[in-house]
């Protein structure tokens, strides 16, 4: 009888350990979350005016934007993006958004635009490399090309007071 119980008491051990291991490993896929960017507040994103509020009164209502305008601060873009992983898969895109926020030239705003995942495109890499002119050289002729290209007796470069090498011209020595 004794010997059952300690089979059962190893099989009961077994199987709590296996439970507790199935959960460790149901743990470890638990998706992660990410947000990546500046995520305005709706409430201060309404408050701002289209020909009334200027740059610093969007600054101090959502703060710095992500990124300006290519060719100058006439537009402000607030980027944000939600990704979400579970264990070692790629990342999916849960949520995305741009507000575009652009200004005139006196810096009052002028319009406001949000954009969503539906309007973004997809833009294909190019795998190609750009073409350099000139010699190829081995790692060996980069690593001993500079041995014995140098004298430090030749130096045509005047040195300070006190070194070791020619003096300054009009320098009493």
């Amino acid at each position: 009888m004794t010997a059952s119980r300690g089979r059962m008491g190893n099989q009961g051990r077994h199987a709590w350990l296996a439970a507790v291991a199935f959960a460790l490993a149901l743990g470890a896929c638990a998706p992660k979350i990410v947000q990546h960017g500046n995520v305005p507040d709706e409430d201060q994103v309404v408050q701002i005016q289209p020909g009334q509020d200027n740059m610093a009164r969007v600054q101090q209502l959502l703060g710095s934007p992500s990124t300006r305008g290519t060719f100058g601060e006439e537009v402000w873009y607030y980027v944000s993006k939600r990704t979400h992983q579970t264990a070692f898969f790629e990342p999916e895109v849960v949520d995305q958004g741009v507000l575009a926020i652009s200004f005139d030239q006196e810096g009052i705003v002028n319009d406001l635009k949000i954009y969503d995942r539906n309007d973004g495109r997809l833009v294909a890499m190019v795998d190609r490399e750009t073409p350099t002119h000139g010699n190829q050289l081995t790692i060996i002729q980069q690593l001993l090309g500079n041995f014995g290209r140098f004298d430090p007796d030749s130096s045509s470069a005047p040195k300070a007071p006190g070194g070791t090498g020619p003096s300054l011209p009009g320098a009493s020595n």
